[in-house]
Formats: structure tokens, C-alpha cells, sequence
């Protein structure tokens, strides 16, 4: 039985509530034995809560056989947040996450990374790059394969922070962890050496972040299509006064792009109503709930509809392209797949984050932060899973070389193909 990781919170900014993660601060601990009992109210919350065990190999049992055990020898709450962060990795789950983190915890995934990788066969391979970030400047490419992480080879480097505890192998979890060790923590500079594809080694070091304007919202003209970009979070209740002033702006355009590729900070179904509630002309459903808790309890399952009102001076009527991909967070899959599933807009990028469900929490009495876990799933209209959407059209990453665009070149040229169908 291997010891717990020191360094391994990972998390995604709340779908419903958009909180970020306050940094930990030393505080007076409490006795071990009540880290014990906090230990036990953790386990116990996410055992009847937890809505994607059957996504999961993970054997929640076996958790609490190795952590019980561990937390019994803890006496500081530093080593009490610690092996929390490795519980909670056990369920390799980027929406799943404690609200504290230790100095040198590895960045969220994926508002944190600038890189995006999954395992080929015995390759960990760069998969998608994060637009004007450092990565990027530091020369990364899709398709690079991943050698070394902080000069471990990259294999032993992801046993770090895979989870321990499954009742079989997942490649869904190997991947998991090789973004999280590619994250890097958030006190250090990411260090990796990489092979091109013509088989070139080379050594990078950056620290992950991106160039992006300081407003949450920022709007032009492409001629005659209207284009909409948010900056990071939809948890800002101000973006729906600024989405109202962009979409004056744009009344006259013949279409318009709403690009969602920089929100990996979630947000809040309050803002992203009230943007799609300019682009709709009557009530519709958007999204499916469902609380599994309930099905555990009493065998019925309880779902519900989630709906969106028309609102605002007028009523943009034109077509709508939605831009997707990876930094696509949380609130962001939930408005994409919404003006999908209300066919309201087509979807230009890649697959999106895939971050599970919406959040529930509980509070540790003792040592006095909260952990939250996916407690209700989510679902398109259509009812396949919200992390398993794909966009109707798909625009691979590799072809995107700094200083270009090629999902925006698409989404036009689209959106001009239909402009020049209506005016025939």
C-alpha cells in the first residue's frame, strides 16, 4: 500500500455556485482523533451522494479501509489536507475538489493548465494546446510527445497522482492523472521534455497561464457576423449587463459567433440564462437533472428539466455559432450543449472539458473546510451525458498554429455559406 500523495488537489470551478478555492493557511489543529471523525463524515457524504460511481472503478471501500487507517497517525491539518487531496483523487474526477489547497498543490485542471494530453498506446501525447498561453509561446505543439515531467520520466511522474483505490484498471484515470502531473504545482514553473513528431528532444519550462483582455466579456464585427467571446468565468452576475450592451451593439449583424472556449472557471446558471435568454424567443428546456441519491434511496429515479425565459429589449433571431473546446468549463458545456440541444446554435471545436454534474457539498466540523462532489448528473436534451458531448463539427487542434484560428475560420466560413443560402 502505497503512502498517500502529498501535492494532489485538483479541481473545476462549481457549475452552480462558480467558487474558486481560498489558498491554505495554517490554523490550530484540531485533536487527531477529530480528524478521524471529519475523515468519516467525508467518506460517508460522498458514499450516498457521489453521482458518478458508475463512471467510476473506483472501490469506495477500499478508500475508507486505507484512509481510516492513515488518519489515525495525522496530527497536523497540513498532513489532514494532504491525504483529503488523495482521497478525493481517488475518484479522478476534475469537478470533485476540497475548498483549500497547501502551497504547493498542483494546478486546477484545466483552468490552470495550459496542456491538454492522453495516452496513445505507451505515448503520453499533447493533445490540444491553450490558446495564447505560455505553453504555447514556449514552443509546445500538438502532437509532441511528453518524455519527462519535472525530470521524472513521465510514467513514474503520473503514479504520483493516480488514484490507488480501483476495482479494475482505467485508461480514463491514467489520463487524468498525466493532465493533473502536466498541470504541475502552483508554486513551481512546469518542466517537461517533449519529442516532436521528426523525433527532435527539447526541454521547456514555463509557468501556465494566458494572455486575455481584463474585461469578462469582449465583442467585435467580422464584417457582417457578430462575434462574442468570454473571458474566463460566467460567474460574474455583471457579464449579463455587458452581454446586453455587446448584443445592442450587434442588433444589425446577420450572425453571430459566442465563443466559450476560455471559460474553464464554470460559472453560474443564473448568468447563462441570462444570456440565453437574448437568443430565444419562448420558454424551452436546456438541460436535464438527475439526483442520484434519490434513486439509491427509495429506486425512483428523480429527474427534472432545467428551463430558460426569453428576456431583454429584443430577441436575436440570426444564426448562432457556438466555439468549443477543452478550456470549455463546467457552466460553459452547460450553455453549449443547451443551445444545441434548443437548436438555437451549431457547435464549432473540439470536446469540451468534461466536467461531471453539478455540485453538492458538505463542511468538515473539525477541520473546517468544505469538499464538494458531483451530486446530481447532467444531461443534454437529448439525454446522452453532458461530458460525453461532441460538436457537430469538429476541428482538429492540430491544425491551429499560433497566430491563427482555425474553429473561428470555420465557424465563418459557415456562417457565410448560410447567409449566402437565405439571401439566393
Amino acid at each position: 500500500m502505497r503512502p498517500f500523495p502529498r501535492l494532489l488537489s485538483v479541481l473545476a470551478v462549481a457549475s452552480v455556485l462558480g467558487m474558486s478555492t481560498p489558498a491554505f493557511a495554517d490554523a490550530p489543529a484540531p485533536a487527531p482523533a477529530s480528524f478521524s471523525q471529519d475523515f468519516e463524515i467525508f467518506w460517508q457524504y460522498v458514499d450516498e451522494n457521489y453521482a458518478y460511481f458508475d463512471a467510476r472503478k473506483t472501490d469506495w471501500k477500499a478508500v475508507h479501509e486505507k484512509y481510516g487507517k492513515q488518519v489515525k497517525s495525522i496530527t497536523s491539518k497540513r498532513d489532514f489536507v494532504a491525504m483529503m487531496e488523495a482521497a478525493v483523487a481517488e475518484l479522478y474526477d476534475s469537478h470533485a475538489h476540497l475548498a483549500t489547497s497547501l502551497p504547493a498543490t498542483p494546478r486546477l485542471v484545466p483552468t490552470g493548465t495550459d496542456l491538454w494530453a492522453e495516452w496513445q498506446g505507451k505515448d503520453a501525447v499533447i493533445t490540444d494546446v491553450r490558446a495564447n498561453s505560455a505553453a504555447e509561446r514556449a514552443g509546445v505543439r500538438v502532437g509532441m510527445k511528453v518524455l519527462e515531467v519535472h525530470g521524472q520520466p513521465v510514467a513514474q511522474a503520473v503514479t504520483q497522482f493516480g488514484p490507488s483505490s480501483l476495482a479494475t484498471a482505467d485508461p480514463v484515470a491514467r489520463d487524468w492523472a498525466l493532465r493533473v502531473a502536466l498541470a504541475g504545482p502552483r508554486n513551481q514553473a512546469v518542466k517537461i521534455k517533449v519529442a516532436s513528431a521528426q523525433g527532435q528532444v527539447q526541454e521547456m519550462t514555463f509557468t501556465p497561464g494566458v494572455e486575455r483582455p481584463a474585461t469578462t466579456l469582449s465583442s467585435r464585427s467580422l464584417g457582417e457576423i457578430g462575434y462574442i467571446r468570454i473571458n474566463n468565468s460566467l460567474g460574474d452576475s455583471a457579464l449579463i449587463a455587458a452581454f446586453d450592451e455587446a448584443m445592442d451593439k450587434l442588433e444589425n449583424s446577420k450572425a453571430l459567433i459566442l465563443d466559450l472556449r476560455d471559460t474553464p472557471s464554470g460559472g453560474n446558471t443564473t448568468v447563462a440564462r441570462g444570456m440565453m435568454g437574448r437568443l430565444i424567443s419562448q420558454d424551452q428546456a436546456y438541460q436535464k437533472h438527475e439526483l442520484v441519491a434519490e434513486m439509491r434511496e427509495s429506486g425512483i429515479r428523480r429527474s427534472w428539466a432545467e428551463y430558460v425565459s426569453p428576456r431583454g429589449k429584443f430577441i436575436y433571431k440570426q444564426p448562432v455559432v457556438v466555439l468549443a473546446g477543452h478550456w470549455t468549463g463546467s457552466m460553459g458545456e452547460g450553455m453549449t450543449i443547451a443551445l444545441d440541444g434548443m437548436q438555437r446554435a451549431k457547435i464549432v471545436g473540439t470536446r469540451m472539458a468534461g466536467l461531471l454534474g453539478a455540485l453538492g457539498e458538505v463542511k468538515l466540523p473539525h477541520a473546517g473546510f468544505i469538499v464538494r462532489i458531483p451530486n446530481e448528473k447532467l444531461f443534454h436534451l437529448n439525454g446522452t451525458p453532458r461530458e460525453n458531448f461532441v460538436p457537430g463539427i469538429v476541428v482538429d487542434p492540430g491544425k491551429q498554429e499560433p497566430g491563427n484560428d482555425a474553429a473561428l475560420d470555420v465557424a465563418v466560413d459557415l456562417l457565410h455559406k448560410q447567409l449566402a443560402v437565405k439571401k439566393k
